[in-house]
């Protein structure tokens, strides 16, 4: 069996990202007032348009494009939570994956953050492959890799785009609903939906047929 992670709000909750992000952009800038601003705006309407806002509002005479580089490009200060380690741990037993959407610099520096090269024999940053969840390709990619296995599970939080390929496939899916992340509110559409990373190990353990 092969056990494939998802990475932002699954193995580690995004929110961290984001205000690692947001304190090197006031690093940056050299105020605490900026970083005030922007997690008080990120916290009541989401991270889009935060430095757009606060141009304006502060009439800085930086291009916004600096700012989305300094914040999508930073070396990021975020740490796996103890309930996915120990996932991840219990992962070892099987060939490990992992399949990550967004830009490939910024997916790489969380990867290796995160330390998951401790963990993950795989992984797969899809930008770097010129394709994007919900498409096959990257799923094949891991099929391919591990054509010796026949059983497949893909862990994330995203209901949208994340299991549309698997089941396809014919993989598994798992769903985890992360109670801080963006998607906690779409209904779910795969084979199992879990509260915790603890159940996705009892999750395992039954697909595996572990006594």
């Amino acid at each position: 069996m092969v056990v494939v992670f998802d990475l932002d709000d699954t193995l580690y909750d995004e929110v961290m990202f984001v205000k690692s992000g947001l304190r090197e952009v006031a690093n940056f800038l050299q105020d605490e007032k900026y970083y005030r601003f922007m997690i008080e705006l990120f916290e009541r309407e989401g991270s889009g348009t935060v430095f757009n806002k606060m141009i304006e509002k502060f009439d800085l005479n930086i291009p916004l494009q600096k700012l989305i580089e300094i914040y999508r490009f930073h070396k990021p200060n975020i740490t796996l939570p103890p309930q996915s380690i120990e996932l991840l741990e219990y992962a070892k037993k099987f060939k490990t994956a992992l399949i990550s959407d967004g830009h490939y610099i910024m997916q790489r520096n969380k990867f290796d953050a995160l330390g998951l090269e401790r963990f993950v024999d795989y992984p797969v940053f899809t930008d770097f492959y010129h394709t994007r969840k919900p498409e096959c390709k990257p799923y094949e990619m891991v099929m391919r890799r591990y054509a010796e296995e026949s059983r497949f599970v893909y862990i994330s939080d995203n209901p949208k785009k994340d299991f549309i390929a698997p089941k396809m496939l014919g993989w598994i899916g798992i769903r985890y609903k992360n109670p801080v992340g963006i998607y906690k509110d779409i209904p779910n559409d795969t084979d199992y939906e879990v509260q915790s990373r603890e159940a996705v190990i009892k999750l395992l353990r039954d697909l595996s047929n572990e006594k």
